[in-house]
């Protein structure tokens, strides 16, 4: 009797799917086309990848060197691109401009109190007042002017503002109009002038030396190199620095009652508008402030320029198709939409940046003061940076005007000063300006160079690597499956 042994059947046997993949054209092409890669490329390794050369064991340990090397060049490979791709720009800084490329800072000074209780009683006797308005309560709604400057400003009891905006609007006065009259200006605030050491006339009809009345987020204020009712204005430059040059004046921290308590020297940007952002100087009477001016030039190379607005963080005028972008204006601008979306009009204090709203009214008050912490938060994600831009750093001491009273200098002239007189130097601190340049920290062909380095290192691959590689993977590959197809058909006829 014959015992009859049952075998089980081969894994191929049971798997007809595999089988079938052993024998397919693909998988013959594929496994072609790899050792034929191994017997011809010059790529460092994969020669101990031969048919021939390695078995076993040490052809697993090989492969898995090259597979980690591998794996190791592509996370350098993404490390690099992040590198190039979230971080494109590193900022340089030299000292090569000099201060006649850049322009002096503008200086406003301002008074903390925005409304003279004097100035409005004078104010008033100039106005066509009808015989049913009581010319005190006319005088008290001026103090509703508070409500644009001052942050923590409670609306009085009474309700005379109305009486104000009804005279107003009858002998045809603008709100700004109304500030300017009853609030400290420049006659108060500025009584001789220098620039160096040649004196000029403070309220001259000049381009670039004389003080004018401006506002700012104080209110009404006078302001030297700044001219935001000008469009065509452009700053001026200095050429002499240091504490005798620049700008000196002698003025006066007020001439009558109830007109100051100390003056507030704000030092900006010549062509930006006054906000809290700009570095002040508070100063009093029978004191000399000195105002030491640092600025610093911020630009970007033009591969920086190439890049996208968001990835280099800024823009320039030919980006928003402007003569003259600035961000403080952009930042202005949505500000005033915010106050215009919110309240109907735009406060006196700000420049008309569209025609859209009218001017604010003594009436229109109560919602500014309500919103005011609103609008000083509006979110302007669209105002980035200027690529081109000059900030104003300062450094400010004082020393007693009564200390100087022997001195031979014509500044300290007993008939100069008085007990409400102060003096003020602004001049530029030294010859040339820092400059903060922004540059790629690497662009396509140090990229590209960088990624070359990488796979070198590893594989020792070189770009004619590469282009054999899918020349492999493509072109071979096509040429093996169609070879494979062909044995496969004359098979079947044999």
């Amino acid at each position: 009797m014959v015992n009859i042994v049952k075998h089980p059947p081969s894994r191929s046997a049971r798997n007809p799917l595999l089988q079938c993949w052993k024998s397919h054209p693909l998988k013959l092409a594929i496994t072609n086309t790899f050792w034929e890669y191994t017997e011809r490329t010059k790529v460092s390794g994969m020669w101990l990848l031969r048919r021939n050369r390695t078995h076993g064991l040490s052809r697993l340990i090989w492969a898995s060197v090259l597979v980690q090397l591998l794996g190791l060049s592509i996370y350098l490979t993404m490390l690099l691109w992040l590198k190039f791709y979230s971080y494109p720009i590193l900022n340089t800084i030299s000292n090569e401009l000099s201060i006649t490329d850049v322009a002096f800072p503008g200086v406003t000074i301002c008074s903390p109190k925005t409304v003279n209780t004097e100035r409005v009683q004078r104010y008033v006797r100039t106005l066509q007042i009808p015989s049913d308005y009581d010319v005190a309560e006319v005088a008290a709604g001026f103090e509703f002017l508070n409500a644009f400057t001052d942050q923590s400003f409670v609306p009085p009891a009474h309700e005379s503002y109305k009486a104000t905006d009804a005279v107003l609007r009858l002998n045809n006065v603008s709100i700004w109009e109304a500030a300017m009259a009853v609030s400290p200006g420049c006659a108060d605030f500025v009584k001789r002038c220098f620039w160096g050491v040649g004196e000029f006339p403070c309220n001259q009809s000049h381009e670039y030396l004389s003080f004018i009345p401006t506002t700012a987020f104080l209110g009404p204020c006078c302001s030297f190199n700044y001219n935001p009712r000008n469009s065509s204005f452009l700053p001026f430059s200095a050429n002499i620095f240091g504490m005798d040059g620049g700008l000196t004046f002698i003025g006066a921290e007020g001439s009558e009652r109830n007109l100051n308590t100390g003056l507030i020297v704000l030092v900006h940007h010549p062509m930006d508008y006054v906000t809290e952002k700009a570095a002040s100087v508070t100063i009093t009477a029978r004191s000399e402030s000195f105002v030491e001016v640092s600025p610093t030039v911020q630009t970007s190379s033009t591969e920086v320029l190439e890049l996208s607005e968001r990835k280099r963080d800024c823009l320039t005028s030919d980006d928003v198709q402007l003569r003259n972008y600035r961000q403080a204006a952009c930042l202005l601008a949505c500000q005033t939409e915010a106050i215009g979306k919110r309240c109907g009009c735009h406060p006196y204090l700000l420049p008309t940046v569209s025609k859209k709203f009218k001017e604010c009214s003594l009436n229109d008050t109560f919602c500014y003061a309500y919103n005011y912490d609103n609008f000083k938060s509006v979110r302007c994600d669209q105002c980035l940076p200027n690529c081109y831009d000059v900030t104003y750093s300062t450094l400010s001491y004082k020393t007693d005007l009564n200390l100087h009273s022997f001195s031979v200098s014509g500044f300290y002239k007993q008939e100069t000063l008085n007990n409400d007189s102060f003096m003020l130097r602004v001049y530029l601190a030294k010859q040339v300006v820092p400059v903060i340049r922004k540059v790629t920290v690497m662009s396509w062909v140090g990229l590209l160079s960088d990624l070359g380095g990488i796979f070198n290192l590893c594989l020792g691959l070189s770009m004619i690597s590469i282009v054999e590689f899918f020349y492999y993977c493509t072109y071979r590959l096509y040429v093996n499956y169609q070879q494979q197809k062909q044995l496969l058909v004359k098979h079947a006829w044999n």
